[in-house]
């Protein structure tokens, strides 16, 4: 039987801080001039001896306004690691969690931090609550093809919207929305990605793919300007339909279309027929 620790502590006395952080400021600048010893600094501002040991030797910086241990990165370089994985999960390029322990210990290293953890790789403890602290949440990625990511390019949607005006007026159809229809298609995965990312609470995550998935069931819409939509096209992977892929004739969307295709992939001879 495997037991699984809490994380969600709550302290059962109410324990408040013994000194200020100019208590330790000051404390700490006496020792180091030499005016004072660590033992007479402890006794005077009624400082523990492990806190003025880690700041008169530079492993920590100063103590936290908040109660409890301060974090083994600071707080400053938390919230810049935070908009870090923000932003690169709007891109479509969300992080793991083993990444993001890794990323710290990089950063950690590479600027001679001293840190309480093995190897600067800091512990699950830690990431849970860098991801409260900073409203993160884990949450299960959308797999994007980089060729569709691209097209959510502020300058690829504008250059698109110009195209569309220059391409209505040509066909003269500004004031004839019936004649003009939106197609799309949604690709449905057959085989979804199980690892999860780490992103901002409420908002949607994706993970940029190189490829697209190798098995798909996909749906074709159309809609126009003046609310009409088009039937769906549902085409599955396979060479023939099957009446068992097939709903009832009471419960299906009056006018659907059913294909096959090797892959479930939309093809030109489908779209065609």
């Amino acid at each position: 039987m495997s037991i699984k620790m809490v994380r969600n502590y709550k302290r059962k006395t109410q324990r408040a801080s013994q000194y200020s952080q100019d208590d330790l400021a000051t404390a700490v600048a006496e020792i180091k001039r030499g005016v004072m010893t660590i033992y007479r600094a402890q006794k005077l501002y009624n400082i523990p001896k492990t806190p003025l040991l880690y700041h008169v030797n530079g492993t920590r910086g100063m103590k936290s306004k908040s109660q409890g241990r301060p974090p083994a990165i600071r707080i400053e370089d938390e919230k810049r690691l935070a908009e870090g994985l923000k932003t690169m999960e709007r891109w479509g390029f969300g992080i793991f969690r083993k990444e993001i322990l890794h990323i710290v210990a990089y950063f950690t290293t590479k600027n001679k931090m001293n840190t309480p953890c093995t190897n600067n790789i800091p512990r699950n403890e830690w990431f849970y609550n860098f991801k409260n602290r900073h409203r993160l949440s884990i949450k299960k990625p959308q797999a994007v093809e980089f060729s569709r990511r691209k097209m959510t390019d502020p300058f690829v949607i504008s250059e698109y919207f110009d195209l569309l005006n220059k391409t209505l007026s040509d066909l003269n159809l500004h004031d004839k929305p019936e004649l003009i229809w939106n197609l799309d298609e949604t690709s449905l995965s057959h085989d979804p990605h199980k690892t999860r990312v780490v992103g901002e609470r409420g908002k949607p995550s994706s993970r940029t793919t190189s490829g697209p998935g190798r098995e798909n069931t996909t749906v074709l819409s159309a809609v126009s300007p003046s609310s009409l939509k088009a039937p769906p096209l549902i085409i599955f992977k396979g060479k023939n339909i099957w009446d068992s892929w097939l709903p009832d004739v009471e419960k299906s969307y009056t006018g659907t279309s059913y294909a096959a295709s090797p892959n479930g992939w939309m093809e030109a001879n489908i779209f065609f027929n």
